[in-house]
């Protein structure tokens, strides 16, 4: 089968089209085309709690290049998911129904518990090495989530609703940020994640608190890729130079470090800082940064696998037999 998946995000509209097989127990897939839009459909959301006019427009816009491109393709099904900006919205079902009108396509909501169980198969997936300890970490627009599977079981799934346009809307005031707006950001994470954190040592063998021995932590999604990219100093990004690759929490200080010591133009200048993302990269790096020195990690596996296969991976294993 050659399926399409779309994941409608607070911040990145990504497009995966795909063919799926069943290879005995396993899926697998053979990606055929992807496309990546950055719309901010969450943008303003913090004060307002609405999608804004100019934020549906860029997000209908990306969609309708999305159907021109899946309609290139022989697609059998086409499977479209929205995270934390629609399912927060309150005006999310005048979106949905202009999605539905303006391009055809029914838009399933999910919840930030569904939203990690899809992102961890897609992420388990691409995954190298041993998936059996690990903590997956996926850093999105509107909300955060964190899956922890122990002994190659998932023990269980925690999501905050803070995300990169979150923060920035939230602390990002100054430009260079000032001395004063970077503690207020930190500060606001570690008082927002921390109790989170704390609670996912019940998920492991021996219920301890963070730092979460024995288990790998693996980042997915844009401020992640974002990272390895500029790492690599990307002109062109290539997922499959930074899937599998490491990064340690030195490096990922000092890219703060750097990041938050630039304007938003010096910013602009970055060979593998993808135009769109230069002033989400901060909060984006904060949060991640935050998040390692709490729990105690000393590097992060990346991957660019997450929810756009997870869902492809998710929608084949459950109706596979009905299309037979």
């Amino acid at each position: 089968m050659i399926l399409a998946g779309i994941d409608i995000g607070t911040n990145a509209l990504r497009l995966l089209i795909a063919e799926m097989r069943r290879k005995g127990s396993r899926v697998e897939f053979r990606p055929i085309r992807e496309e990546r839009r950055i719309t901010r459909l969450g943008e303003g959301m913090v004060n307002s709690g609405l999608l804004s006019p100019p934020a549906i427009t860029r997000t209908l816009r990306a969609l309708k290049e999305f159907h021109a491109v899946v309609a290139e393709h022989p697609v059998d099904d086409v499977i479209a998911v929205a995270t934390s900006a629609v399912r927060e919205a309150g005006n999310r079902r005048l979106f949905l129904d202009r999605v539905r009108e303006e391009i055809g396509l029914e838009a399933e909501v999910i919840s930030g518990e569904e939203e990690a169980r899809r992102t961890l198969k897609g992420v388990r997936y691409g995954l190298r090495a041993d998936d059996r300890n690990i903590l997956v970490m996926d850093i999105g627009g509107g909300s955060t989530e964190w899956m922890v599977v122990t002994d190659g079981e998932v023990r269980g799934m925690k999501t905050v609703g803070i995300g990169v346009v979150k923060l920035a809307d939230r602390y990002l005031a100054s430009d260079p940020l000032s001395e004063a707006d970077r503690h207020r950001l930190i500060r606001g994470i570690e008082e927002t994640i921390g109790p989170v954190l704390t609670s996912l040592g019940s998920f492991t063998r021996h219920g301890e608190n963070p730092p979460i021995s024995g288990h790998r932590l693996i980042g997915t999604a844009g401020t992640v890729t974002t990272l390895a990219a500029l790492e690599l100093r990307m002109t062109v990004y290539e997922a499959a130079r930074i899937q599998n690759m490491s990064l340690g929490l030195e490096q990922i200080e000092a890219w703060y470090r750097t990041l938050v010591g630039m304007s938003l133009n010096e910013r602009r200048t970055l060979a593998g800082l993808e135009k769109g993302r230069e002033d989400l990269i901060i909060p984006g790096t904060a949060l991640l940064m935050t998040a390692m020195r709490l729990l105690g990690m000393r590097e992060v596996i990346v991957s660019d696998y997450g929810l756009k296969e997870g869902v492809l991976i998710d929608w084949f294993e459950r109706n596979i037999d009905s299309h037979r």
